[in-house]
């Protein structure tokens, strides 16, 4: 059996979320409401979670998170970035049952390398805070 992960990301933001895959490019764009779900079998992964509002334009970007992983790199997680006093967005990580919230800024490994060999779930919930 192959190495697999399916990511799965859920926005009850009023943001926009461009997905942005540093090997297959933009693989998706969430709107509010939306449910983003993706299947890879590639080992190499870094994921941009760009978010944006539509009511704005030009597009321009309100916050960038991540989402990084492999079979050699474990699970890395960042809701993203916000100004101080603007922590307006949560977002609740879950990598094979490890889970983490995000609330303020800074991001978190959920699994260490030799966690995740095996591939598996990961699953992202951006909230209003």
């Amino acid at each position: 059996m192959g190495w697999n992960v399916n990511l799965q990301i859920t926005n009850h933001t009023k943001y926009n979320i461009d997905v942005v895959n540093n090997d297959a490019g933009q693989t998706g764009e969430i709107a509010p409401g939306g449910i983003f779900d993706w299947n890879t079998a590639d080992p190499n992964n870094t994921n941009s979670l760009r978010f944006w509002d539509a009511t704005v334009s030009p597009k321009t970007y309100y916050m960038q998170g991540g989402i990084s992983f492999g079979p050699e790199a474990g699970v890395y997680v960042d809701r993203g970035w916000q100004a101080e006093g603007d922590q307006s967005v949560s977002a609740t990580f879950c990598a094979n049952g490890n889970c983490w919230t995000q609330t303020q800024n800074g991001g978190e490994t959920l699994l260490k390398w030799n966690q995740f060999e095996g591939g598996g779930q990961i699953t992202a919930v951006f909230n209003p805070a």
